[in-house]
C-alpha cells in the first residue's frame, strides 16, 4: 500500500453517470465465468476494455505457432468442455484464441469500449472514470486487465532466422524462454541459459498405452490425509536425486536435477527441507512445462509430423537439449554481462553474445486506484498478491475484486479463472458470505499466507499449486464433494486421486453444469481408474510400512536397543528413497508391491525383521532390473532415453521438418520491425 495521501477526483456534474451492479474492467477470458453467471441471475452488469490482448497481438504478428502449457482440461471452462472431445490433448495457439473469441462474440453486446483512467473505491461501491469522459457508479468492481509483460514484444517480433548459427544469451527461464528455445534450436547456433536454477515437468506420458497429462499426476486430496506424505510422492524421486547430488557431486541417477545442478532451483532445495511444513508444495514455485521427446515421438511422428508442426505442436524438450549440449546453463549469480562490449563472462568463461534476452516478471497491468475512507486520507492503492485473500479481495478495499492475477504452477490459468469467477460471484449476490469474509478478512489473509508462503515475499507469490486453489476455494463456498458421502472404492479414488480441476467441482450443486458428471465418469474411466496413481501411491505405502515393520519386529525381538527406536522410526519416517523406488517402478508398481506384500506376510508369520529388509531389498533390486529393461519410465525428467540413438534420429527429422514449415514464414511480419542484435530488457532476479 503507497500511504501517499492525493487528492479526489471531482465528479463533472456535466456528465450522466451510469450506475451498474456490476462493472467489470478487462475482456480477455478471465471474466468470462463470472459473466455467465450474472447473465443467468439477470444482474445488470457493464464491461469496460479498450485493449489489445496478447492473443491480437500474437495473431497480427502470424506468431499464433505454438501450442499451450496446460492441457485442455486446465485450459477450457466447464461449461465449454462439455461440448468437446475430451481426450487428453494440450490446445494449439489457434484453437485457444479461437475459443477467447466465441465468448468476447457471445457477451459483446455489453461492451464499452473505452479505458478507464482511474477508479475511486469507496465503503459503498466505486466510481470509475474513462479516457473517453463516461462515468459509472457501481456496487462491485470487478478488474481482470490481465499482466503487463515486456516478454511479449519478444514472442511477437523476435526473428528467428536471423539468429541463425549466432550465439544467444538468455539471462532467465521461463515457459516463454523455452518456447524462444525450441524455436532457436532448429537453426543452430550457440544457446546459453544464465539462470537460477528452474523446475522442469513434462507435459504429457504414457503408460501401457494410455496418456496422462501433467495434471493428471498430481493427486491432490492426499494432502488431507499427510503433507508429509504428500510432499514425498509429488517430487516422483526428485528429493534423493538433489540428495545425491549434494553428497556425490555426480550425474549417475539418470534425473536432471542429479546431472545437472545448474538446473536446481532455490526454493525446490528449500521445499525439500525435511522438517514439516504448512504446506506440502509452497506458493511461488515457477515450473517449465515441456513436450518429453518420447511422447511427442509417438503421438507425432508420422506423414503428418510437419502438420502438426504447422499446427503449433514443437518439440521443445528442454531435458533432450541439455542433455544433446545444445542449450548451456550458466549461474548467474556468477555471470557478469558487459552490455558495452557484447560479452558474458563465468569464472574463465568468456563469450561474445549477438543476442541477449531476460525474461521480465509479471506485474498487473491496473488503472489509478484511490481508497476514500472516513476514517483516514484518500490513499492510492497498489496491489500486493499477499495483502489480497486468495489474491482476489483486497483488505483496503470494499467490493472489488481481481481476476486473473494468481497464476498456476503446473495447470492452467482457467482452471485457476472460473473458481475464481464463482468465488467473486457468490460474494456479489450473497450479502451473508459477502460480509462473512470481510468481517475477518485479515485474519483470513493471514492464515492463507503462513500456509502456502514458507519464504520470503518475492515476485513470484501470485504462483501457486493448482488443484490446492481450487479445492480452497470450493471447500470456502461450500461447493465440494465430501468424504463423508464417498460409498465406493471409486468414490473414494475420485475423491483423492482425480485431480482438483474446476469442473470437479460443479457436477451438482449451485453451480452445477449440464454434462460435468458424465463427463468425469468419462475421463475416469479414460485413465482405467487412474489404477497408475493408485499403484504408485501404495508402493510408496508399502515401503514405509515395510521399514516400520522391519524396525519395530526387531526390537520386539530385543535386535534393536530402546533408545535407537525413535532414532530409526524418524529415518524411516523422512527417509527419501522410498518416493525414488516408487516412481522408478511406474507404471510397473503392481510387481514391486506384490513382493513386498509377500514380504510383509512373512514377516509377521516368521517375526523376523530380515525378511522385512530382504524384502525392501528385493523389490529395488526388482525396480532397477524392470528400469534397466526398459519396462518402467519416472514420470519427470527422465533422462534414460535422451541420449537413445532413435530419438537423436528423430529429432534430426523434427529440424528439417520444422526448417521447411518456418523456413519462409517464421520472421516477423512487415509490420513489425526486424530487432536489433542487442534484445534486452533489464535483468530481472528470475
Amino acid at each position: 500500500m503507497d500511504a501517499t495521501k492525493i487528492s479526489p477526483k471531482p465528479i463533472d456534474c456535466n456528465h450522466n453517470i451510469t450506475a451498474t451492479d456490476v462493472l467489470i474492467i478487462g475482456f480477455g477470458l478471465s471474466a468470462i465465468p463470472l459473466i455467465r453467471e450474472l447473465e443467468k441471475d439477470g444482474i445488470d452488469y457493464v464491461i469496460v476494455s479498450n485493449g489489445e490482448s496478447i492473443w491480437d497481438r500474437l495473431e497480427r504478428h502470424a506468431r499464433l505457432d505454438f501450442d499451450l502449457v496446460s492441457s485442455m482440461h486446465t485450459s477450457l471452462y466447464s461449461f465449454e468442455l462439455v461440448n468437446r472431445d475430451v481426450t487428453d490433448r494440450y490446445l494449439t495457439s489457434k484453437d485457444y484464441s479461437a475459443f477467447i473469441r466465441h465468448y468476447q462474440t457471445q457477451y459483446g453486446s455489453k461492451l464499452v469500449r473505452d479505458r478507464v483512467t482511474s477508479v475511486d473505491n469507496q465503503s459503498s461501491g466505486s466510481i470509475v472514470h474513462t479516457h473517453g469522459g463516461r462515468i459509472f457508479r457501481t456496487r462491485h468492481l470487478v478488474i481482470s486487465t490481465a499482466f503487463n509483460r515486456k516478454m511479449n514484444h519478444l514472442l511477437n517480433e523476435f526473428d528467428y532466422r536471423s539468429a541463425q548459427g549466432k550465439t544467444i544469451a538468455m539471462t532467465g527461464m521461463g515457459d516463454s524462454v523455452n518456447l524462444m528455445i525450441s524455436k532457436l534450436i532448429p537453426y543452430g547456433g550457440r544457446i546459453i541459459l544464465i539462470t537460477n536454477g528452474f523446475m522442469l515437468l513434462d507435459k504429457l506420458v504414457f503408460y501401457d498405452g494410455t496418456s496422462y497429462t501433467l495434471d493428471q499426476l498430481e493427486y491432490h486430496n492426499i494432502r488431507r490425509l499427510s503433507n508429509l506424505a504428500y510432499r514425498k510422492t509429488i517430487s516422483f524421486g526428485q528429493e534423493l536425486a538433489i540428495m545425491c547430488r549434494k553428497m556425490f557431486g555426480s550425474g549417475f541417477i539418470k534425473n536432471i536435477f542429479s546431472k545437472y545442478p545448474l538446473a536446481i532451483p532455490l526454493r525446490l532445495v528449500k521445499a525439500y527441507n525435511p522438517l514439516p511444513t504448512h504446506s506440502p508444495v509452497p506458493n511461488g514455485r515457477i515450473a517449465i512445462k515441456y513436450w518429453p521427446i518420447d511422447s511427442y515421438k509417438s503421438l507425432f511422428d508420422n506423414e503428418t509430423l510437419r502438420q502438426h508442426i504447422s499446427d503449433g505442436y514443437l518439440l521443445n524438450d528442454i531435458a533432450f537439449f541439455l542433455e544433446q549440449g545444445l542449450v548451456e546453463l550458466w549461474p548467474k549469480q556468477d555471470t557478469v554481462i558487459d552490455l558495452e562490449k557484447k560479452t558474458i563472462r563465468w569464472k574463465d568463461h568468456v563469450v561474445k553474445y549477438d543476442y541477449i534476452a531476460d525474461p521480465d516478471h509479471e506485474s498487473p497491468n491496473l488503472p489509478a486506484i484511490a481508497v476514500h475512507r472516513e476514517s483516514s486520507p484518500v490513499h492510492k492503492y497498489a496491489y500486493v498478491y499477499r495483502d489480497n485473500f486468495m489474491g482476489v479481495v483486497p483488505k483496503q478495499s470494499r467490493n472489488v475484486y481481481f481476476i486473473g492475477f494468481t497464476r498456476p504452477t503446473t495447470g492452467g490459468l482457467n482452471n485457476i479463472t472460473e473458481m475464481q469467477c464463482l468465488f467473486t460471484h457468490k460474494m456479489i449476490t450473497d450479502p451473508q458470505f459477502n460480509q462473512e469474509i470481510y468481517d475477518n478478512i485479515g485474519e483470513r489473509i493471514r492464515r492463507y499466507n503462513k500456509h502456502y508462503y514458507p519464504f520470503e515475499p518475492g515476485n513470484v507469490d501470485h504462483l501457486v499449486f493448482y488443484g490446492f486453489y481450487t479445492d480452497d476455494l470450493a471447500r470456502l463456498m461450500k461447493i465440494n464433494p465430501r468424504l463423508a458421502d464417498c460409498r465406493s472404492l471409486r468414490d473414494l479414488a475420485l475423491y483423492f486421486i482425480f485431480p482438483n480441476n474446476t469442473f470437479k467441482y460443479r457436477q451438482a450443486g449451485p453451480y452445477k453444469v449440464e454434462g460435468v458428471r458424465k463427463m468425469v465418469d468419462l475421463i475416469y474411466k479414460d485413465h482405467k481408474g487412474f489404477s497408475i496413481v493408485i499403484s504408485y501411491l501404495l508402493n510408496y505405502a508399502l515401503l514405509q510400512l515395510t521399514g516400520y515393520v522391519a524396525v519395530i519386529v526387531g526390537y520386539y525381538r530385543g535386535d534393536i536397543p530402546a533408545i535407537a527406536l525413535p532414532f530409526l522410526l524418524i529415518i524411516v519416517l523422512f527417509n527419501p528413497v522410498s518416493g525414488f523406488v516408487a516412481a522408478n517402478a511406474m507404471p510397473r508398481n503392481s510387481y514391486v508391491n506384490f513382493v513386498l506384500m509377500v514380504g510383509l506376510a512373512l514377516t509377521i508369520f516368521f517375526k523376523s525383521a530380515l525378511i522385512a529388509i530382504f524384502s525392501l531389498l528385493g523389490a529395488g533390486a526388482l525396480t532397477y532390473a524392470l528400469r534397466r529393461f526398459g519396462w518402467t519410465r519416472a514420470p519427470f525428467n527422465d533422462l534414460r532415453n535422451k541420449s537413445s540413438p532413435e530419438y537423436q534420429s528423430f529429432f534430426k527429422r523434427y529440424c528439417d521438418a520444422f526448417k521447411q514449415v518456418f523456413g519462409k514464414n517464421d520472421s516477423p511480419s512487415e509490420q513489425s520491425a526486424t530487432l536489433p542484435h542487442r534484445v534486452f530488457v533489464p535483468v530481472s532476479d528470475r
